[in-house]
């Protein structure tokens, strides 16, 4: 079984024809592999190989440069944030899947599998999808912008946007205090930023399967309902009219233009104060 074609329109709409990116591909049983891919046919390669017995997670963002990017080390934070191109954000949302976790502990793997789809079908991630769309809702009205909205599959959604790009003296730490702004005013418990490198992220790939649930990650449409959004993510197609041209929004970016003038501003004692920041909006 091959993904479907229509996928490979979506991966030219969000990633383009060449870039340098991470690929991740694997599973539980076998483990990992990460890869420094440069293009769209390098990335149909590996997913004509590995589908469907594999999961995939891809780089947020493509690198400015000609370096193999695999050679990158967790020590070397600094050159995720010089090279990446900053052209959108990523917001996310993460379900607790602790309880689960608990529950499967000693199941083979069809009762473990049953059990997570049991669950998810019961509304184990109706917190993530009615936080998503509180936010999606949110920036549609404020800063004029649509997002991409996916369901990974199992625990999480994911809203990308698309942006100009921006240049911030301090990126990451404005990618990581719009995080904390959105949680605090908008009252977010699921929202997932902690730990996390703005500028090393990787996703999930749309389309692929997650093989806890056996469900794609997919595109959906905010204003659908948990039970819809649920069970389209069963769906290994893709709806075509989805993949429609990026906004952007000069609301959104200046912004994130206030939150790093307000960070230059308090330079190393860290007390930020975005209240005025968030009144204007």
């Amino acid at each position: 079984m091959q993904i479907d074609e229509s996928w490979y329109k979506l991966y030219e709409k969000l990633y383009g024809t060449n870039f340098n990116r991470f690929l991740t591909v694997g599973n539980r049983e076998n483990g990992y592999q990460n890869y420094n891919i440069r293009n769209l046919n390098e990335l149909r390669e590996h997913i004509e190989e590995g589908f469907p017995k594999n999961e995939f997670y891809i780089s947020l963002y493509n690198y400015n440069t000609e370096e193999n990017i695999l050679r990158w080390n967790n020590t070397e934070l600094d050159k995720y944030e010089k090279f990446a191109e900053k052209n959108g954000i990523l917001i996310r949302f993460k379900q607790n899947t602790d309880i689960i976790k608990e529950e499967i502990v000693n199941l083979n793997d069809i009762q473990k599998f049953m059990f997570i789809r049991r669950s998810i079908n019961l509304g184990s991630n109706k917190d993530i999808v009615k936080e998503c769309a509180k936010v999606y809702n949110f920036f549609k009205t404020h800063f004029n912008i649509k997002g991409y909205p996916m369901f990974n599959g199992y625990d999480e959604c994911l809203i990308y946007y698309r942006t100009n790009e921006i240049t911030l003296k301090h990126p990451s730490l404005t990618y990581h205090n719009l995080y904390k702004i959105l949680e605090e005013k908008l009252e977010l418990k699921t929202i997932l930023y902690e730990n996390i490198e703005p500028y090393a992220q990787i996703i999930p790939l749309p389309g692929t399967q997650n093989k806890n649930s056996r469900l794609y990650t997919q595109l959906y449409y905010p204003d659908n309902s948990y039970q819809e959004i649920m069970l389209k993510s069963q769906e290994k197609f893709l709806d075509e009219e989805q993949i429609v041209n990026f906004d952007t929004s000069e609301e959104l970016e200046e912004f994130m233009r206030s939150i790093d003038a307000e960070i230059t501003a308090q330079g190393s004692n860290n007390n930020y104060n975005f209240d005025d920041i968030w009144n204007e909006i």
